[in-house]
């Protein structure tokens, strides 16, 4: 795979999640481009769960993009919301179990190259990213982490534009953590 295609879909992910953070819809057109070409670059570089995740990403992407757009207020904004303490708890254990189920099993019948921190990674993206299709403030610590992780999952792999794409993507994710606090706060002294 070309440098250009792994530049181009980090160049389309950056921006994908910098309309989220700013609550704009078409977050979802630059985040199908994006999840479509990462599928190639994942799956070249033998990160087998990175790759499936792509995947889910695009049915998760659809799926977000139907909720926020009927989740849209007359005047454009799209309204957020927080997790409720079972949603946390269910999310810490379906994230650990997840990751621990497809790290054994990329361990066990793949050449993957990092099967445990792939998984891992991958497990915490799919809960970062159905949380901010359901639009909750708790979808930033998530993605926090996620970047954290990609950063040093794709150096590994000399996947340098996606490294650092995921280093500028864990400031953008610090951005949009603090402004969906800030609209949840307004949100709830509005008694919404």
């Amino acid at each position: 795979m070309s440098w250009q295609v792994e530049a181009l879909a980090a160049a389309l992910l950056l921006a994908n999640v910098w309309l989220v953070a700013r609550r704009s819809l078409w977050n979802y057109a630059f985040g199908i481009a994006a999840v479509s070409l990462y599928a190639f670059v994942f799956l070249e570089a033998r990160l087998y769960a990175a790759f499936g995740l792509q995947f889910l990403f695009l049915a998760l992407n659809l799926y977000g993009l139907a909720n926020w757009h009927q989740a849209q207020a007359s005047d454009g904004e799209v309204t957020i919301g927080r997790l409720t303490g079972p949603e946390r708890i269910g999310t810490i254990m379906a994230t650990l179990k997840l990751g621990v189920l497809v790290g054994l099993l990329l361990w066990l019948t793949t050449d993957a190259a990092l099967p445990f921190w792939d998984a891992g990674n991958t497990a915490l993206a799919l809960a970062a990213q159905y949380w901010q299709a359901r639009r909750r403030v708790e979808t930033w610590p998530l993605w926090c982490l996620v970047n954290i992780g990609s950063v040093g999952l794709y150096a590994t792999q000399a996947l340098w534009f996606t490294a650092a794409v995921y280093a500028v993507l864990l400031l953008v994710a610090l951005y949009g953590w603090r402004e969906w606090q800030q609209r949840a706060a307004m949100r709830d002294e509005r008694g919404v």
